[in-house]
């Protein structure tokens, strides 16, 4: 049985860490910090962090990874294997070069399609049809090492970005244990990737980088709303707020406006907004400080009048 250890934090690398406890001798769980999570700003653990400690797993959270003492108590460990997922810090060359197998990490994307931060919301904002999982031995690069295993995932035609993180989260584990099963038996490969990122580097979504765009079209407008739903949520600004949009599709409409223009309600569904090429049928919102509701019910309200405008122009309006 593999010795290893285990580095993730959000929720999508707990499914990976379940896997690997049930099949592997797992010494020791790696994650970020607590952090101030919620509401208040209460100190809250990392998924990762809270399901360890249910299994009863010796937990880890060091601010620098690369510091002296953590790297000599991993030494201690003699690992086979570090595996990693979601963990969200570099590893040094010194760790990469550590276990017997080095440090294998589970990316939900086509490497070298999407490398970095985001990739389940970059498939979706740019209106791919398939992703995947990839297991690959991680190097010096961001996310640039020698492939494993791959398995491919269509995208469903609604799927949000949080639906589509749930689904794959299961791929990547199946995926990661197959590969655990891969390094015993001593039958895995070794595929190396392009040098050059298909699709970019994406980069974390930083508060700027929720905002719609009016000026984009329908259907990319649309994309980014479900690649955001419904958390952290795509945004727009309306009568000095923030209103979050949960769900959009492209419409037909003999309306029209300058983008960002409330155009009229569609009846028990929601209210048109006019796009760079059309219009948009918003669904679902947030206003601010309440929950999530139906646009029709948000219009009902008295809201929105045709005429308004939807501000926001995101300074990402052209990359992921």
């Amino acid at each position: 049985m593999l010795r290893t250890i285990f580095m993730g934090s959000p929720q999508f690398a707990v499914a990976s860490l379940e896997r690997v406890h049930a099949e592997s001798e797992l010494m020791a769980v790696y994650t970020q910090p607590d952090k101030p999570r919620a509401r208040g700003n209460k100190m809250l653990p990392t998924p990762v962090k809270a399901r360890a400690l249910e299994l009863g797993l010796p937990v880890h959270e060091p601010a620098r990874i690369r510091d002296e003492h953590v790297l000599e108590h991993l030494k201690e460990l003699n690992p086979d294997v570090i595996l990693v997922v979601a963990y969200a810090k570099l590893i040094p060359k010194t760790l990469l070069d550590l276990p017997r197998f080095g440090c294998i990490n589970v990316h939900p994307s086509l490497l070298p399609r999407y490398r970095g931060a985001i990739p389940i919301q970059a498939a979706i904002m740019n209106g791919d049809s398939e992703t995947g999982v990839c297991t690959f031995f991680m190097d010096v690069g961001y996310d640039t090492g020698d492939i494993i295993s791959v398995r491919r995932s269509p995208i469903g035609p609604d799927e949000t970005g949080e639906q589509l993180s749930q689904r794959l989260s299961l791929v990547g584990a199946d995926l990661l244990s197959e590969t655990m099963r891969s390094l015993e038996a001593g039958d895995y490969t070794r595929t190396a990737q392009p040098a050059e990122a298909e699709g970019g580097y994406t980069k974390p979504l930083a508060k700027q980088d929720l905002v719609i765009d009016w000026n984009w079209p329908g259907r990319r407008v649309s994309h980014f709303v479900r690649a955001l739903a419904t958390e952290p949520g795509a945004q727009t600004q309306f009568s000095g707020g923030v209103l979050k949009v949960g769900k959009a599709g492209t419409a037909e409409s003999a309306a029209s406006g300058a983008p960002g223009t409330v155009l009229g309600p569609v009846k028990g569904k929601g209210f048109l907004v006019a796009a760079a090429d059309g219009s948009v049928l918003v669904e679902e919102v947030k206003p601010a400080g309440k929950g999530w509701m139906p646009a029709w019910s948000f219009w009902q309200g008295n809201a929105l009048r045709p005429g308004d405008i939807l501000g926001g122009v995101s300074p990402a309006a052209t990359t992921c």
